[in-house]
């Protein structure tokens, strides 16, 4: 086999295809505190755009992240808060985030 035929090594950090794109709020445990109107859009490049709603304004807060395994890792360099969470592709396609036990379940929108 020549050097050219050989596999290409898998990347720890490679996105799934499901995960990218835009995944609105379901519901969540009481214990996760999320805002009204809660969605993420994964993109490619590990940028990540977070929206919710305050009193009737969007606002979006642009954030990076990757992935290793079946964590998911989130950062904002504006604010250095970075959260890392368990994520699973659930029954029905919805994505579920386990942070620590408490759990929250997102929809893709189309």
């Amino acid at each position: 086999m020549a050097d050219d035929d050989a596999p290409l090594p898998l990347d720890p950090h490679a996105v799934p295809d499901w995960l990218l794109g835009r995944w609105r709020l379901l519901r969540a445990e009481s214990a996760l505190d999320f805002a009204p109107g809660v969605c993420m859009d994964f993109r490619r490049g590990g940028r990540l755009l977070y929206s919710f709603s305050v009193e009737g304004h969007a606002q979006t807060v642009p954030l990076i992240y990757q992935v290793e395994g079946d964590v998911l890792r989130t950062d904002n360099p504006a604010a250095t808060h970075a959260v890392e969470t368990h994520y699973a592709l659930g029954a029905g396609g919805v994505l579920v985030l386990d942070f620590s036990g408490a759990r929250a379940w997102f929809v893709k929108e189309t």
